[in-house]
């Protein structure tokens, strides 16, 4: 009797682990097969990174999928989108993106057109360009109630170039938790943006107040994204939250020592992946045969004994 114990001990120990692995548990997906698209498809620039520094230049040779494989520990190389949007003759009607597939559903991430910046996605009478503006001075603890200065700092951010400043992203991974299907894409910035932020409002004085003075000397915020998942409704991403990268751009197109030292994090819901279900081996049947062999002589021992 206690041989076949110890023999069915083993063998159900052998069938119980196999189906513990019979479902894969929830695991980050990731962007596959990303490729650029939009009207101005080539209109972008690839940093690799070390892990101290961003770089581009010939010396960056990582793919696509390399540069986006980061995370929010660890944000790695990034991708930027409307590479030119700074320079002379950058047309702003068109846009560099993003495209691929995550769980399975297509996605699109881009640079935003002068066009979008005008949009009023909420209905509420607001323009784009208002909305996240209001939302930057509140989320860094400023308040403007004189509408005229608002709509001053709105003017002065539209001359200045501030809508281009702040519609190339610079895209770090794109990753997804298949159990809730949320999504989290890392924007590469300035850890703080305050001096970017101070240009864009140029010289303006109104009512003897230097608009650029209205900027805080610590402030977070991101560039802004346009998503498109699934074949959904556009939506603009940004954040006002960062955490140190532990990196910065160190050379190459634009490098200044302080680009992407600071990682912004987006989300937004996606369709959760169902586990996958792995199809048991031959030796798995054999181990759960096994089992039914051992209960059907242990049945007859006791029918005997009886």
């Amino acid at each position: 009797m206690t041989g076949f114990i110890n023999k069915l001990a083993v063998a159900t120990s052998i069938a119980v682990g196999m189906s513990a692995i019979g479902s894969a548990p929830a695991f980050a997906g990731t962007l596959t097969n990303p490729q650029f698209g939009g009207t101005a498809a080539t209109n972008a620039l690839s940093y690799c990174s070390n892990g101290t520094s961003t770089f581009t230049g010939p010396t960056c040779t990582d793919s696509l999928s390399t540069i986006l494989s980061g995370n929010s520990s660890a944000p790695g190389g990034n991708i930027e989108l409307a590479a030119t949007s700074e320079k002379a003759g950058f047309d702003f009607t068109k846009n560099t993106a993003l495209t691929g597939t995550i769980g399975g559903k297509d996605i699109v991430i881009s640079s935003l057109t002068a066009a979008d910046w005008e949009s009023d996605m909420d209905n509420n009478g607001k323009s784009l360009l208002s909305e996240w503006l209001d939302a930057a001075f509140a989320a860094n603890q400023v308040t403007i109630s004189n509408n005229t200065i608002k709509a001053a700092v709105e003017t002065a951010f539209k001359n200045n170039n501030g809508r281009q400043r702040f519609s190339d992203p610079n895209i770090s991974y794109v990753n997804q938790d298949n159990g809730t299907g949320e999504i989290s894409i890392g924007l590469a910035g300035h850890y703080n943006a305050s001096t970017i932020l101070k240009e864009a409002m140029g010289s303006t004085t109104m009512f003897g107040v230097r608009l650029a003075d209205l900027v805080p000397a610590s402030v977070q915020a991101s560039e802004l994204v346009k998503v498109i998942y699934n074949n959904g409704p556009a939506k603009y991403l940004y954040s006002f939250a960062a955490t140190a990268s532990g990196q910065a751009n160190t050379s190459g197109t634009g490098a200044d020592g302080i680009s992407h030292n600071g990682n912004y994090e987006v989300k937004l819901a996606g369709v959760p992946v169902p586990p996958v279900t792995s199809v048991p081996e031959p030796s798995t049947m054999l181990a759960l045969m096994a089992v039914g062999g051992l209960f059907a002589t242990a049945k007859r021992k006791g029918a005997k004994n009886a």
